[in-house]
């Protein structure tokens, strides 16, 4: 699936569950074809790493965009990383379609050894090696991804902030994941606050807005990324519980 069309589904269950029309509406936003085409690909060829796909997304994903850009990889999208960029250009310029007779790797996905030797390539160059395998390199780059795609404006923070946080094989519990993965329990903490409180969503949403500028397409920098969000969970939480209502906590 496309990540606009994942994107169009989490505004529709938002208008579902209270969003006026004239709200959603501003919710929307329109990419450049490249930076969508772009984002696209990352997130369709990490989708193994955060529990969406097998190992067969990636070539898919691999001859999708490189037909997308009539095969020239040099093109760089708009506000990408030129870094960022190449790698993926190299990466691809190396990819070759499955053939006949190709031997299956990776418990049996239609990817052969070639090809699951880049998407591990591609997760650990994009998500940063930490010693911690490919998959979780792979989970780094989708946050990287996500959260680049909120900080430059080209998706809504609460719609981006869905996407981005519900991830359920990325490792968040696991403080040396990297503040890419740490922070997604934060994300989903300040999803549950602007769902709950409506007279609080613009400042949420700049909270997101900030997290998301904090990591981008480099990776967080912050040493402290984990302890930060940790911190900023707890006083969520017991916001949430400022504001339950007396006696729920015992039905």
């Amino acid at each position: 699936m496309w990540l606009q069309e994942v994107e169009g589904r989490v505004l529709e269950q938002c208008i579902y569950d209270g969003v006026s029309l004239a709200d959603a509406n501003a919710m929307r936003r329109l990419p450049p074809v490249h930076r969508d085409l772009f984002d696209n690909f990352v997130f369709a060829a990490t989708a193994v790493a955060v529990g969406e796909s097998d190992w067969s997304r990636f070539p898919i994903a691999c001859l999708g965009y490189v037909s997308a850009v009539h095969g020239d990889l040099t093109l760089v999208p708009p506000l990408i990383p030129p870094d960022t960029a190449d790698v993926v250009a190299d990466v691809l310029s190396r990819f070759t379609p499955f053939k006949s007779g190709d031997e299956r790797v990776a418990d049996g996905s239609r990817i052969n050894e070639g090809q699951h030797r880049l998407a591990e390539e591609l997760f650990t160059r994009l998500g940063g090696d930490r010693g911690d395998g490919a998959r979780a390199a792979g989970a780094r780059a989708h946050s990287r991804m996500m959260s680049a795609r909120i900080a430059d404006g080209f998706v809504h923070p609460v719609i981006g902030a869905h996407i981005w946080s519900d991830v359920p094989d990325a490792p968040r519990a696991h403080p040396g994941s990297g503040p890419e993965v740490t922070v997604l329990e934060l994300v989903q903490q300040l999803l549950a606050r602007w769902r709950l409180f409506p007279a609080e969503r613009a400042g949420v949403e700049r909270d997101i807005l900030a997290e998301a500028r904090s990591i981008g397409l480099v990776g967080g920098s912050r040493a402290d990324g984990y302890a930060r969000s940790q911190r900023l969970v707890r006083t969520l939480t017991r916001r949430r519980r400022r504001h339950r209502p007396r006696g729920a906590r015992h039905q």
